[in-house]
């Protein structure tokens, strides 16, 4: 056999037992040492990969106990924030009762011819009463909705049953300011929630009306599609472009340098925001300044609009005078200041805390219309109340409930009922406009 001429190819022929003994041999020094390099690198990736795992288990469980701190805190955080709704309810209901009571005795005084003087007391009276139940509603309502308490329960409605007790509500507060209000409102029928969608509406009336200082106000509603965009327009002092999206924020009004020129706390447009998020919309706001804005929403159309119940005619004139109203609610002060109320309006009232005294006062004769506190004592409900007097009279009567509870439950309750719902503090203007609307 040839031997190599090439130096590394006899090195490689010797390492391969190719060539002589000797040779071979000389080769076996290097080929130890290389060896030992590969086994002290093995050594030195084991020990390191050790290490890695050693490091990879004190992540995990750093990792893991952080999690666990992190979990903590978190629960700690929904006990805390379920804690605060309990209170702000048990509050709200606490706050508010005295409220009610305050504003139905207002509401007959401003209602009774007085002297000019006492008059001006107790319009002045009404409006800080005003303002403290606003500041309230809106607090406990921004509580709610960034606590995602508030859920949709979205049905078919026909429009007029979403504006018209909207136009009969702030007719009078337009009228009041020296505004004229319109309602524009064609043969439509929309999926929504009706109580969030009023709400908003609400709310943007209610600006219209206290940042409107002549002019008129609209609220009308046109098709966009398969979509009904529903408007409030007012000829108010109008909002510059550069503020058009800052008046969505919290606790913010425009152009208000003084504590006298502020109106409310700046939470309207914040709640209408939320609520719109709510119902998986926006509110477009367009304006000038000077001449005025309009605010809309965009709402889905009903695919078949439900067909109007039958109503019976109305009454000419007031239909109130002469009905037979029973009110039923266990604090004895809301009581007779809903009976001062609804008698200065021509009504004849009975007043009970619960369904023994209602049957005991009632003297086997049903009345015309129920007006029921949610709350009674013992658990009790109105809403049982009123069913059980439906049942004793075999009558369909009509019933309206007042309440400050905002709860999913007491809705719910409503709706089987078929009841409309006041919340506390009750504004006379509203609850006349739907005893009205019932009545008549």
């Amino acid at each position: 056999m040839a031997k190599p001429s090439d130096p590394r190819q006899q090195a490689l022929a010797g390492l391969l037992g190719l060539t002589n003994h000797s040779v071979r041999k000389s080769h076996y020094p290097e080929l130890a040492a290389r060896l030992q390099e590969l086994e002290t690198e093995r050594n030195r990736y084991q020990a390191l990969s050790l290490r890695l795992q050693e490091l990879n288990d004190e992540l995990e469980r750093r990792v893991s106990e952080r999690t666990e701190e992190l979990r903590e805190a978190r629960d700690a955080a929904q006990a805390a924030n379920l804690s605060k709704d309990k209170y702000l309810a048990a509050a709200s209901h606490d706050l508010l009762q005295p409220l009610n009571a305050a504003r139905l005795l207002i509401s007959t005084l401003r209602e009774r011819p007085l002297p000019s003087a006492e008059k001006g007391l107790v319009e002045r009276t009404h409006q800080a009463l005003e303002g403290a139940e606003d500041l309230l509603t809106d607090l406990l309502d921004i509580s709610r909705l960034d606590q995602a308490a508030i859920k949709p329960d979205v049905d078919v409605y026909r429009l007029e049953e979403v504006l018209a007790p909207l136009a009969s509500e702030f007719q009078p507060v337009a009228e009041a300011a020296g505004l004229s209000l319109s309602l524009r409102c064609g043969r439509f029928a929309v999926r929504s929630d009706l109580r969030l969608l009023a709400r908003i509406l609400r709310n943007l009336l209610s600006n219209a009306c206290r940042y409107t200082e002549r002019g008129r106000i609209l609220l009308g509603a046109r098709r966009r599609g398969d979509q009904l965009r529903i408007e409030v327009w007012d000829t108010g002092r109008g909002i510059a472009a550069d503020q058009l999206q800052a008046i969505f924020l919290e606790f913010n009004q425009l152009e208000v340098g003084r504590a006298a020129e502020r109106k409310g706390v700046g939470l309207g447009l914040a709640i209408v925001e939320r609520i719109a998020r709510i119902l998986d919309t926006g509110v477009q706001v367009r304006s000038t300044p000077g001449r005025g804005s309009c605010f809309s929403l965009l709402v889905p159309l009903a695919a078949q609009p439900p067909a109007p119940s039958p109503v019976p005619q109305p009454r000419l004139g007031n239909p109130l005078p002469g009905r037979r109203l029973l009110v039923l609610d266990n604090e004895p002060d809301i009581l007779r200041s809903m009976a001062d109320l609804l008698g200065q309006w021509g009504c004849q009232v009975i007043t009970a805390t619960d369904e023994t005294a209602a049957l005991a006062a009632l003297h086997g004769q049903a009345p015309e219309l129920i007006i029921a506190d949610y709350h009674l004592d013992h658990g009790v409900t109105g809403c049982e109340v009123a069913r059980h007097l439906r049942e004793h009279f075999a009558q369909a009567i009509p019933v309206v409930v007042i309440t400050a509870e905002r709860s999913d439950q007491c809705r719910r309750q409503l709706q089987r009922l078929g009841a409309p719902l006041l919340n506390k503090p009750v504004k006379a203007g509203k609850l006349r406009a739907v005893l009205s609307q019932l009545l008549g």
